[in-house]
């Protein structure tokens, strides 16, 4: 992992000030550099000749490619070599693995500070500006005489008035922390009492809420995430250095 800025930093420097220059003009910069911190990320890690047949055969599936010929075809359109095209598909699951030799040890301290954005709840939802109508629809849930659906439908002044009242799947960080507060402690089912937010009454239920856990699939989620972070940091600090550099050979006027 220390390793990587410096060689590709070596990489980059070894095209030459115009060729770079170029890629510059062309916005290409950045990629490029991402590019090279992947692939000298990933340089000592080698997939199963099982993995490369799995990841082979998914790519040709999801190309409609049927035989060997089509895919000597497919090659030949797409200017690739067999082994270009091997690096390709098999780069998300290199990818994968790197992440989790990297970032494993800190995948569950990720996992429990992003939970809360992790979580996922469904509720009901209908809003309107006058107190009055929405005590009484409120009334009107709570006694059974009606259903949210129609209701939201009829009454609501809000986008979810287009999906019969439903907010979600998704996280209630996304709600406004009012509406979020109210329904963090929320019972499932129960009908809760209209509370003014800003100009709105909300009047609300919860109907469904989704505990995220940290399982195999969550643990990989969090160390590519890690990763992806860890990307980020060394693509700034790379671009910058070449920006550094890239100013202090240019010439100065007398």
């Amino acid at each position: 992992m220390d390793n990587v800025r410096s060689e590709v930093e070596d990489s980059i420097r070894s095209l030459g000030a115009e060729t770079l220059d170029l890629l510059r003009r062309c916005d290409l910069v950045q990629p490029l550099v991402q590019r090279l911190i992947v692939k000298e990320a990933t340089k000592d890690i080698n997939l199963s000749n099982e993995a490369i047949t799995n990841c082979l055969k998914n790519h040709c599936q999801q190309e409609g490619i049927r035989d060997e010929a089509g895919l000597h075809s497919w090659l030949e359109e797409k200017a690739l070599s067999r082994e270009e095209l091997i690096e390709q598909v098999g780069l998300p699951l290199k990818l994968a693995q790197l992440a989790k030799e990297w970032f494993d040890s800190q995948a569950e301290t990720r996992f429990l500070e992003r939970k809360e954005t992790l979580d996922q709840a469904t509720y009901s939802l209908l809003r309107v500006k006058d107190s009055g109508l929405a005590h009484e629809l409120y009334l009107q849930l709570e006694a059974g005489e009606a259903d949210f659906e129609s209701l939201a439908k009829e009454h609501s002044e809000g986008p979810e008035k287009n999906n019969q009242g439903k907010v979600g799947p998704g996280s209630l960080m996304r709600a406004h922390p009012a509406l979020r507060n109210v329904l963090r402690t929320a019972k499932t089912g129960v009908v809760l009492e209209p509370v003014l937010i800003e100009q709105w009454w909300i009047v609300t239920r919860l109907e469904e809420r989704q505990e995220a856990n940290f399982d195999v699939a969550m643990r990989q989620r969090m160390a590519t995430e890690l990763f992806q972070d860890w990307m980020k940091i060394e693509t700034k600090s790379i671009l910058t250095s070449l920006l550094q550099q890239g100013r202090s050979k240019a010439p100065v006027n007398s």
